[in-house]
């Protein structure tokens, strides 16, 4: 008897897994609250384990629930906070892109970004933003209030854009500003690529 009881408080204190300690939890209270009852009658080990399990796994179930609704808000908000110049709208669209559980959808990722470039899981989307953006400021066409605003929004925002552009597209912008190729044949070229 001694050594028996030796091996189930170890079992307890050492090895049984959370699971377990649930089923054995579910156990001693349905023994402690019913007293009167015969050391075996009325008692199915079976049933308590598989009711435990069951109720595990809705915790579970709502555990995994609010864990990805937590990172998709985490994941919103630092969007939000490094590009405050996009609309609600697309702060969902790249939630969606990242996220795909919480938007549904497979997420679109840039085909380029295999091509070795540091932005290799950025959404094609915001990569043509980003290289509009980039683009324009290099042509001289962004107005100076814009430039200002992207500054101290994205502070170092050129380099910042480059590094994150596969090398693909920064030879087709390379071909751009050398005047190797027109602006139309770059904005199909880059869409061909990202989109």
């Amino acid at each position: 008897m001694q050594d028996r009881l030796y091996k189930i408080v170890e079992f307890i204190l050492n090895i049984a897994e959370a699971e377990e300690l649930e089923v054995i939890q579910a156990a001693l209270h349905k023994r402690l609250t019913d007293p009167g009852r015969g050391r075996h009658i009325g008692v199915n080990p079976g049933r308590i384990a598989s009711e435990s399990a069951s109720r595990i796994s809705e915790q579970v179930e709502m555990s995994k629930n609010t864990i990805s609704e937590m990172a998709a808000n985490f994941a919103a908000n630092i969007i939000r906070q490094n590009a405050p110049e996009l609309s609600e709208a697309q702060v969902q669209e790249l939630l969606g892109e990242f996220m795909p559980e919480s938007a549904g959808g497979k997420p679109k990722r840039a085909r380029a970004s295999s091509s070795g470039a540091a932005g290799g899981g950025l959404p094609g989307g915001l990569l043509v933003q980003m290289v509009d953006q980039f683009v324009e400021y290099s042509l001289g066409a962004m107005p100076p209030a814009e430039q200002i605003r992207m500054e101290e929004e994205i502070p170092g925002w050129k380099k910042k854009y480059w590094d994150a552009f596969p090398e693909q597209i920064r030879k087709l912008i390379s071909l751009l500003l050398e005047g190797e190729i027109d602006h139309e044949r770059f904005s199909s070229h880059i869409r061909e690529v990202l989109l």
